[in-house]
């Protein structure tokens, strides 16, 4: 196998991979955030949580920093195999990349 298909395989499998780590954080952002504090709820007498549970919003953002780092290392291979190889530049991974920095930030600095 050439060396250009070979990264062109790793490249597609990271940005899979961190397509999937992003999905994964959505669903744990779901058990992370506080309930919603709906009317109906309050008048039966529902527990609802107000607060973000601290363990899985710790998680979460641990999930997004690994998709951050593995979107930034399949940034600096696409940013190589464009350089050298004249291939193309792939727009996803910088959307990734600047979504789950943001994100990131965003839980540190704001909720955490």
């Amino acid at each position: 196998m050439k060396k250009l298909r070979f990264l062109q395989i790793i490249l597609a499998i990271m940005s899979i991979a961190g397509w999937a780590l992003a999905v994964y954080a959505l669903t744990v952002f779901h058990d992370a955030r506080p309930d919603r504090a709906v009317g109906y709820f309050f008048s039966h007498g529902v527990p609802v949580r107000l607060y973000w549970d601290l363990k899985e919003t710790t998680l979460l953002e641990h999930i997004i920093w690994v998709c951050a780092g593995l979107s930034f290392t399949s940034m600096a291979l696409n940013w190589y195999l464009a350089s050298h190889y004249r291939m193309g530049y792939w727009f996803n991974i910088p959307l990734l990349l600047l979504s789950s920095v943001t994100a990131g930030l965003y839980l540190r600095f704001v909720i955490l």
